[in-house]
């Protein structure tokens, strides 16, 4: 259900919120915003979308996002879901090999790839679908200023300079981002000195099928399954090469040939690339907050880059429009950074050492590493691990004011997603759960049950969905639906999970009390919430 805007709006230079920057980032935070019936402009220096396919691979958290702007299916045919990932030798010998799931735990494929001019396009047309968003292309952010209520922003358009303000701003505008500057942050971090030339090709009939990193020390390079027709193939610049000779077109043919057979392709785009591994030295100012590429810049290697992205806007809109609506102080945004901020560092440093598994050219360098993974691969367990993708870490989110202060690893951590039933049809468990809205989930007890009078009024208020799985007692007042998946029964066992609180971004803010307390994660919420009771001591 798309809701209605808070306001209609009447004109376009004053909005709730301005977003700079329509990348595949900047499109999911307008989306997101759409749903939430906050008044949105959605600024474009292009004159059109870009169509750059920079970023190939996407993860469920990504998924699971298209899913809550209701665009999954849209996206769904263009995907290739599950590919094996290898990392491979100069023998052709593997060092780690990554099998994804076609369905993990968290409803979707867990690893593939995509075509991202394609997800520009379905985001963007889902724009579509509200009143509340506006995009402005060939608009230009060249001066920002801050206020005490509203950020005011001088735009530079085809018919001259005008005044956009804004409740809040949050810039998606990419890596060399002028917001970035604007809000006087700064990216801190390294620069690898090797570049990569980078070769986007349609190859007729192809049978690449699976993700492979060569980590060969002649020239390491990776050969990665696109949609369709499509190969990217990546080869590391060698001390000896200029730029300019990579990127003709008979030298990069020469590449593709000698490395990996194929002489019949047409180039679609290529580039030579430097990695960056930096983060920004503050996520917000004032009213203005950055997500993606303009807050954090990682090398590839995990495909990451626009990934986080995705999750930082997850993160970020629920809170603003929550904000916005007068249902919570501006004191929760303060939480983007601290739950954001640390799992972006610990993605760029997992990028940075698998690039350095990837990258080395020294003969000596890559024995050693290759007689270290041979010794590693005689372990079960290990295989294992790398096999069901444990170098990424789980989802996740950092601690703040709204999650639960206690050690509980539990705690931060995205909720799973089984198949969950009222009638005879099964359907995903977010399809109880719309877009910007908290779930109390009890397992075998009406989460009601456990809940104060001031935070169920709370909860009430913010729009909560209650639902009870495999509940049998007549007297449940929440939405009773059936679930009988295996792995999800293993997890609510493991974790001892009896009811739990789950934000609208799909993380675990709280267990439930059964003796009915005031939950600490809802205080920043109570003096928003006329029928809640006095904040609780925390």
């Amino acid at each position: 259900m798309i809701p209605e805007p808070v306001a209609r709006p009447t004109s376009w230079a004053e909005v709730d919120v301005a977003v700079i920057g329509a990348g595949p980032v900047g499109l999911m935070m307008a989306n997101l915003l759409g749903h939430s019936g906050v008044e949105t402009a959605l600024l474009e220096g292009s004159e059109c979308l870009r169509g750059i396919p920079r970023a190939i691979a996407y993860d469920a958290e990504t998924l699971r996002s298209f899913a809550m702007v209701g665009l999954f299916d849209e996206i769904a045919p263009e995907l290739v879901q599950g590919p094996l990932v290898r990392h491979i030798n100069a023998r052709g010998r593997t060092l780690m090999e990554m099998h994804p799931l076609a369905c993990g735990p968290h409803g979707h494929s867990t690893l593939g790839t995509f075509y991202q001019p394609q997800f520009e396009k379905v985001l963007f047309h889902g724009l579509s679908r509200f009143a509340n968003v506006r995009v402005l292309f060939e608009h230009t952010v060249v001066g920002l200023q801050q206020y005490s209520d509203h950020a005011g922003l001088l735009v530079s358009t085809p018919d001259g300079l005008r005044n956009i303000r804004a409740k809040f701003i949050v810039g998606c505008d990419g890596g060399t981002s002028q917001v970035r500057d604007m809000l006087g942050s700064k990216l801190i971090g390294s620069t690898f000195a090797q570049h990569w030339l980078v070769v986007d090709a349609i190859v007729q009939d192809h049978d690449v099928k699976r993700i492979s990193f060569h980590c060969d020390p002649r020239r390491p390079r990776v050969e990665i399954p696109a949609v369709g027709d499509r190969v990217r193939w990546e080869f590391m610049r060698l001390p000896d090469e200029s730029h300019e000779e990579l990127l003709e077109d008979a030298r990069i043919r020469s590449l593709i040939a000698d490395n990996f057979g194929y002489r019949s392709i047409r180039i679609e785009r290529k580039a030579v690339y430097t990695f960056h591994a930096r983060v920004a030295d503050r996520w917000r100012n004032n009213r203005g907050f950055l997500a993606g590429d303009a807050v954090h810049l990682m090398p590839p290697f995990a495909g990451q880059g626009m990934n986080s992205g995705m999750k930082d806007a997850v993160n970020l809109a629920w809170k603003i429009a929550t904000v916005v609506k007068g249902l919570a102080p501006a004191a929760i945004l303060d939480s983007y950074e601290a739950e954001r901020a640390p799992v972006v560092r610990r993605l760029v440093n997992v990028s940075r050492r698998l690039g350095f598994l990837i990258m080395p050219t020294s003969r000596g360098i890559a024995m050693a590493r290759d007689g270290v993974f041979a010794c590693l691969n005689m372990s079960r367990r290990f295989r294992a691990f790398i096999g069901r993708g444990g170098v990424l870490p789980p989802p996740a989110i950092g601690r703040s004011a709204l999650t639960t202060e206690d050690r509980d690893p539990l705690i931060g951590q995205m909720m799973p997603q089984p198949c969950v039933r009222s009638t005879q049809e099964a359907v995903p468990l977010d399809t109880l759960q719309t877009c910007h809205q908290w779930l109390a989930l009890g397992i075998g007890v009406d989460p009601i049950s456990m809940l104060s009078p001031r935070d169920l009024a709370i909860l009430e208020a913010l729009g909560t969905r209650f639902v009870c799985l495999n509940g049998h007692d007549e007297r449940i007042v929440a939405t009773a639906v059936q679930c009988d998946d295996p792995s999800f029964a293993m997890w609510v066992k493991r974790h001892g999970v009896r009811a739990l609180l789950v934000r609208p971004d799909r993380f675990i803010a709280a267990r439930l009390d059964p003796r009915a307390q005031d939950l600490t994660v809802l205080n920043m919420f109570a003096a928003c919430s006329p029928k809640a009771a006095p904040r609780i001591a925390a």
